[in-house]
């Protein structure tokens, strides 16, 4: 009997951090759809093939010969390794696995009492931000920075400085993975300065803090060994085979950051953009932010006096960071829940004192978290079942047969791409061809990046340059972003290019000269069916992959003036986005009645479509009725004040009026 009663005490201990591994586990396990990868993958692999680290960038056009501070490199050798050995599926195992490792570590830190409040908020942040726990560097950063905390927890509580000893050590490795290392001296810092303030100020009658230490002289002791750390830490920063470039960095790289009309870099980006203006124009990813911040500063208010400086500094840095750029949500969500967790501990263990004499409350306690754990666990599986194939890239995101084409074209050359797909062209197809930019926008300048994203708003600049670089190839996305369209369209009504591919989600144009044929004619009905029994090959087995894919045909067919076609794919089509193109395409085609109509239909549907509002606008000033027109634009203006069609509209009835 006690061997049976200490097996199920066991079990009882054991459910809740096995619960938290394998949600975070199974939360993280998503086909690569980030292009940064590939150009790590390729840095890893030339620094195998030459034996030596990168100094300058050898892979793109736009940069070529510059010096290129690649913190990563670490990172980068690992990833390759990894690859080699199991493909693209196991880089998304390993990087499942260290959210798995990181998340126990923060479990750790937590204490006992606060665990079951830590383990479902932090279940349930994850998941809201696991579009963003990429395959990158910053996962390695999450590992760190929970290790960090874990220990400086464990310092506060024993007060044992070898405790602090591994940090320096821990700096050079997260110096040498990614160019967030200086998160580990101000995590340090944000400690040091709280246990100083404890020392200064913890005697007075008010102090709004918990006390970091027992006794004034513990406090000023722990100011003292915190703050000698954190200039260790600082110190071990320096370890790098790239010096002061690469100390330099996270400096550079958070002025990339920074909300300001005039940084194109944080404006045109949208990890860069701030969650609140994201969310304007793409709801889908931020709007639990506020909630999230909703709901963490009700807890720092039940948390009241039993909060700490050192946890407040920590919190406030991590805010400011991730209401400056998206990318920085992840942070928040990672740290957040463990350190309200620690701080609402004490409450939690006066509940479960008071509980003890209400079985009641103590059952419906238990209820909630295991409700709220179930949730979150069947969420992510959920998720993940529903998750294409993690050995091959995510569908839509990558010119998989466009590269596959290039590298069966003789000799080499410059190619010109999106940005995003840079990295995985050069992993393609480095040496014999390089692509104008990838995402190592810290290699160029404002100005070279404001000219590049040029050529998608105005179209016609692209002639002069390409006859500058004379790229042998371009390879455009239909969507994801969809900025390419207008040079798409450019391009296929070129003497100079011909469409050479497309499945309707990639675009491949290749320079005329020396091809007898004349491309692929979209206005064919032949393409037409030829394209749809590619993709019912494809995803015939998915209706979700399925419909999405012929969206983007249609996107393509009526960007391109083929709106008969456009139709065509639509047909038997149902989902919102096909419903608001079809709209779009009757109207195109001059069926102003039909597409009002349709249009309506959607804003009954949902009152916050702004594309509706926006082609109501268009089909009333095409009618003449500017005023109506108006009305619908400043509606839609007000849901998403960067809605680049009705800003785009508006100017142009504005243009009108004035020149009557």
């Amino acid at each position: 009997m006690a061997t049976k009663a200490l097996f199920w005490n066991s079990c009882r201990r054991a459910w809740l951090p096995l619960a938290l591994v394998a949600g975070a586990f199974v939360t993280s396990l998503a086909p690569i759809a980030d292009g940064d990868i590939f150009w790590h993958l390729a840095a890893g692999r030339e620094m195998v093939h030459r034996h030596a680290l990168l100094r300058v960038d050898p892979f793109s056009v736009s940069a070529a010969g510059r010096p290129w501070p690649d913190v990563h490199w670490l990172f980068q050798l690992a990833a390759y390794g990894v690859y080699r050995v199991g493909g693209l599926r196991a880089l998304v195992v390993v990087k499942s696995l260290l959210v798995a490792a990181g998340a126990g570590v923060l479990y750790t830190a937590v204490p006992r009492r606060g665990r079951a409040i830590f383990v479902p908020a932090f279940l349930a942040a994850i998941f809201l931000s696991r579009h963003l726990l990429l395959v990158r560097p910053v996962v390695v950063t999450l590992v760190l920075a929970a290790t960090y905390y874990a220990l400086l927890e464990r310092y506060r509580r024993e007060r044992r400085a070898r405790l602090l000893v591994p940090l320096p050590f821990l700096q050079v490795l997260w110096t040498n993975v990614q160019g967030l290392f200086a998160l580990g001296p101000a995590i340090i810092g944000a400690y040091a300065a709280g246990a100083a303030v404890t020392f200064a100020l913890g005697d007075r009658a008010g102090f709004p803090f918990a006390r970091e230490g027992g006794t004034r002289a513990v406090a000023r002791a722990r100011a003292e060994q915190l703050t000698v750390t954190a200039a260790c830490t600082a110190i071990a920063s320096l370890a790098s085979p790239f010096g002061a470039s690469a100390l330099v960095l996270p400096g550079r790289l958070l002025a990339r950051i920074v909300p300001n009309a005039a940084n194109v870099f944080s404006a045109a980006i949208a990890e860069n953009v701030p969650p609140f203006v994201l969310e304007r124009s793409s709801p889908s990813e931020t709007w639990h932010v506020k909630w999230f911040l909703f709901a963490l500063s009700v807890s720092i208010l039940l948390a009241a006096r039993r909060t700490t400086l050192s946890h407040l500094l920590l919190l406030g840095a991590l805010v400011v960071l991730a209401l400056m750029g998206n990318r920085n949500v992840a942070l928040l969500y990672w740290l957040a829940p463990a350190i309200v967790a620690t701080d609402l501990a004490p409450l939690a263990a006066m509940a479960a004192r008071r509980s003890r004499r209400a079985r009641g409350e103590r059952l419906a306690a238990r209820f909630a978290v295991m409700t709220t754990m179930v949730a979150a666990l069947t969420l992510a599986g959920v998720a993940a079942a529903r998750e294409p194939s993690l050995s091959e890239p995510a569908p839509f995101r990558f010119p998989e047969t466009s590269a596959s084409i290039i590298e069966g074209l003789r000799g080499g050359g410059e190619i010109f791409s999106a940005d995003h797909q840079g990295g995985y062209l050069i992993f393609r197809l480095y040496p014999r061809f390089r692509p104008y930019i990838d995402t190592r926008l810290i290699l160029r300048t404002a100005s070279e990046y404001e000219e590049y994203l040029g050529f998608a708003d105005d179209p016609s600049r692209f002639d002069a340059f390409q006859r500058r670089h004379h790229f042998a190839a371009v390879v455009l996305p239909v969507a994801y972003p969809d900025r390419y369209l207008g040079l798409i369209r450019h391009l296929y009504a070129s003497r100079d290019f011909k469409l050479a591919y497309t499945d309707g989600t990639e675009a491949l144009f290749l320079r005329r000269e020396g091809w007898a044929d004349d491309g692929m004619n979209l206005g064919d009905r032949a393409t037409t069916e030829e394209l749809l029994a590619g993709i019912a090959a494809r995803f015939g087995g998915d209706a979700r992959l399925s419909s999405a894919a012929r969206v983007e045909l249609a996107t393509l067919d009526a960007a391109l003036g083929e709106l008969d076609e456009a139709a065509r794919v639509l047909s038997g089509v149902a989902s919102p986005d096909a419903a608001a193109l079809h709209a779009r395409v009757r109207a195109a085609s001059g069926e102003l009645d039909s597409a009002e109509h349709m249009a309506e239909i959607a804003l009954e549907r949902d009152a916050k479509d702004t594309r509706a509002l926006d082609l109501l606008a268009t089909i009333a000033a095409r009618h003449g009725e500017l005023g109506r027109a108006g009305t619908f634009l400043r509606q839609a203006l007000a849901l998403d004040p960067f809605d680049v069609e009705a800003l785009h509209l508006l100017a142009t009835m504005e243009d009108r009026q004035h020149e009557r």
